[in-house]
């Protein structure tokens, strides 16, 4: 086909089928799963994300052999076509490893830098949200839309996990939380659907790359919602760990803007932390000990900014440099 001009009845149809049997893949491993890695952001993968994204590249080279791909677990596949595909096969794994059914497959399409297709596909609860061109959001096949609240302490808000946030965010993020009526935790790309189909108001949390929220913003956009990153600014199509907000409505996204921009404490930021073993003459726990928090530091660095990590007194300070003070 010509990457040039795509037709976007045959690619819903290529897209519905494609993801009718990624799904039965999904559900070939779901509640089987005994193994998992962790990549280097401690993010699990299983066999089932491997196969699934393997399955759908070979349907779409098949089907669109110009057309470059670019998937969360193997290299971009670069034929210099101005169609991208984009593709998280399980987006949720932590849901999927634990057996929850909020999973789903993510599909964006990106023609000459404008996304011109997402699809939400949650197999086990038999629900896919799509939205082509620019046409209205689909759920089912049915159109769907936001149905937004008009005040801050009556909105719903969702948030698949706030332990990810830095500090200043993290404030930033507990200010909006506490304005909202209730907040619900986990869910991932499901929250995203239940937002367009209006059952949801607000979500905001951080993304890791464009498979995560490429596909989402086509579903909230296309549902008459809005969905930008905590300073108001337009999403991009290669932002990394980006922190996102997806409101129901533009006059409740810009009351959640204001308290996500709003710090508390402008001169305070945390640099590190600190912390003492336990007293006593047993080296190999005071070893432990600082490894244990030396682990914690490491773990979250990134994400709070830290730069110090001070461990140990006058009579354990060799043992605490030596694991990483």
């Amino acid at each position: 086909m010509d990457n040039n001009s795509i037709d976007l009845d045959s690619l819903k149809t290529f897209i519905n089928d494609a993801l009718n049997e990624s799904g039965k893949i999904a559900l070939s491993y779901f509640r089987q799963i005994r193994d998992l890695s962790l990549k280097g952001d401690s993010s699990p993968v299983t066999l089932a994300d491997k196969d699934i994204e393997k399955f759908l590249r070979e349907r779409i080279s098949s089907s669109y052999p110009t057309h470059n791909i670019t998937g969360e677990e193997f290299d971009t596949l670069d034929n210099n076509s101005n169609v991208h595909w984009i593709i998280d096969p399980i987006d949720g794994t932590r849901s999927f490893v634990a057996g929850k059914y909020d999973f789903g497959t993510l599909i964006a399409i990106v023609e000459n830098n404008e996304v011109i297709a997402g699809v939400i596909d949650c197999p086990a609860l038999e629900e896919r949200w799509s939205c082509f061109g620019d046409s209205f959001t689909e759920v089912n096949g049915r159109k769907t839309q936001c149905k937004s609240v008009q005040k801050l302490e009556d909105a719903v808000m969702a948030t698949t996990s706030s332990h990810e946030f830095g500090m200043q965010k993290w404030r930033s993020y507990q200010s909006l939380e506490k304005s909202v009526k209730v907040t619900t935790t986990g869910s991932d790309c499901y929250n995203y659907g239940l937002l367009a189909s209006g059952h949801i108001d607000l979500i905001a949390e951080k993304l890791t790359a464009q498979h995560d929220y490429l596909p989402l913003t086509k579903i909230v956009e296309g549902a008459g919602g809005i969905m930008t990153d905590w300073e108001g600014k337009k999403l991009g199509l290669h932002d990394k760990h980006v922190y996102v907000l997806a409101s129901a409505s533009e006059e409740l996204h810009n009351l959640a803007l204001e308290k996500l921009t709003t710090n508390p404490m402008p001169n305070l930021r945390i640099r590190g932390v600190m912390g003492m073993a336990t007293f006593t003459s047993d080296s190999e726990q005071i070893k432990h000990e600082f490894s244990v928090l030396k682990s914690f530091f490491d773990h979250n660095k990134k994400a709070h900014n830290l730069e110090i990590l001070s461990m140990g007194m006058s009579g354990d300070y060799k043992i605490a440099i030596e694991n990483g003070s």
